[in-house]
């Protein structure tokens, strides 16, 4: 439903389950857009196994 004001849409009201759904595909694609982004400027040559990443990271206990 459009509320109107002065002949012009002010709000809208719409069901809490519509406005969640919305909510949730903003957020996927606000995560889509960064994902994008970063594989635009990755850099293959920096890339190390996951071995290699267990190593660096391993506890030192």
């Amino acid at each position: 439903m459009v509320i109107v004001q002065n002949n012009q849409p002010a709000a809208v009201i719409i069901n809490v389950d519509a406005y969640q759904e919305m909510l949730d595909e903003i957020n996927d694609l606000c995560v889509e857009a960064v994902a994008a982004e970063r594989l635009a400027g990755f850099d293959q040559a920096s890339v190390i196994c996951h071995d290699d990443m267990r190593t660096r990271f391993a506890r030192k206990d």
